[in-house]
C-alpha cells in the first residue's frame, strides 16, 4: 500500500475541486447564454441607425445575452407624418411565447412631441430576467407607432 502524505492529498483535492468548479462555470455559461434577434415595425415613423437618417433599421441583433443582463441599442426615430407626433412602443410575437415572461424592452424616449420630418435619438434597452430558464434563443417584434 502506498502512503500518501496529507500535503499530496490536499493538492489532489484542490485540483479536483478547481476542475469541477471550472466545468460548472463553463457549463453554466454555455447553457445559460441566449441568442436573440428582433424585427422593427414602424407606423408613421422610421427607425434609423444614424443621425443623418440614411441607414434604416429593419431588425436588431441583440447578440448573445446572459440571464440578468441588459443591453442598449442606439437608434434614431423620424416622424414621417404630416403633423407633430408622440411615439408609442410595443412588443409582440415572442418566439418562444414564454420568453415574454422573462424579457422586457424599454426605451429612453421621454414622451416629447416630435415635429414632422424630424428625427430624435432613442435608445432601446433589452432586459433579461436573472430567472430565465429553458430558453436558448428568442425573437420578437418591436413596434414603434407615431401618432398625433
Amino acid at each position: 500500500m502506498v502512503d500518501v502524505s496529507g500535503k499530496t492529498k490536499a493538492i489532489v483535492l484542490t485540483a479536483v475541486i478547481l476542475a469541477a468548479l471550472l466545468a460548472t462555470l463553463v457549463g453554466l455559461q454555455y447553457i445559460r447564454t441566449i441568442s436573440s434577434s428582433g424585427r422593427i415595425k414602424s407606423i408613421g415613423c422610421e427607425v434609423y441607425w444614424d443621425a443623418a437618417l440614411t441607414n434604416p433599421v429593419s431588425s436588431v441583433n441583440w447578440g448573445t445575452l446572459a440571464p440578468g443582463e441588459n443591453k442598449d441599442i442606439a437608434t434614431y426615430i423620424k416622424n414621417t407624418g404630416n403633423a407633430p407626433a408622440k411615439l408609442t412602443l410595443g412588443v409582440q410575437n415572442f418566439v418562444p411565447a414564454i420568453a415574454a415572461n422573462y424579457i422586457n424592452l424599454y426605451w429612453n424616449y421621454n414622451n416629447s412631441t416630435i415635429p414632422e420630418g424630424i428625427g430624435i435619438p432613442v435608445v432601446f434597452t433589452i432586459d433579461i430576467s436573472p430567472t430565465i430558464t429553458g430558453i436558448t434563443s428568442f425573437s420578437f417584434d418591436i413596434v414603434v407607432i407615431a401618432s398625433g
